[in-house]
């Protein structure tokens, strides 16, 4: 239930009421292996979240700050090997955008190995490059 309120309030975050957005023009985000998205970058509670929206509808969310820590624990930098063993095995695949794990609060963790961000999968010395949240 959590998840479509956090959304929202991101939504109506960047639309003008309280997200406070860095001036660039026209920013693009590989939201996928095939898809690209404008974004915006918004800090939120002292933290740095690219945001795409489409039809006023969030429909990607990152951030590579390692200040935003995810129900389970997890940040960004935290290595494989820190992580809990169902994880390190689980890892999904997505050509040319990296490696995730859908977590249970909704966010998603991601690795990215080598220059296609997919050459093997990842070490236990691998970190976590970005969490994000996806339609």
């Amino acid at each position: 239930m959590k998840l479509p309120i956090i959304l929202i309030l991101f939504t109506l975050n960047i639309l003008g009421q309280n997200a406070k957005t860095e001036n660039n023009p026209e920013k693009m985000i590989m939201t996928s292996g095939s898809q690209n998205s404008r974004y915006k970058t918004v800090k939120i509670h002292n933290i740095n979240f690219d945001l795409a929206v489409k039809n006023k509808d969030t429909v990607y969310l990152q951030t590579t700050d390692s200040k935003f820590i995810t129900k389970e624990g997890i940040y960004v930098g935290k290595k494989l090997w820190e992580l809990p063993f169902y994880i390190k095995q689980n890892l999904t695949k997505e050509d040319g955008w990296g490696f995730f794990y859908n977590l249970p609060s909704g966010w998603s963790i991601g690795f990215c190995e080598g220059k296609t961000c997919t050459e093997n999968y990842p070490k236990d010395d691998s970190a976590v490059k970005w969490i994000f949240k996806r339609k």
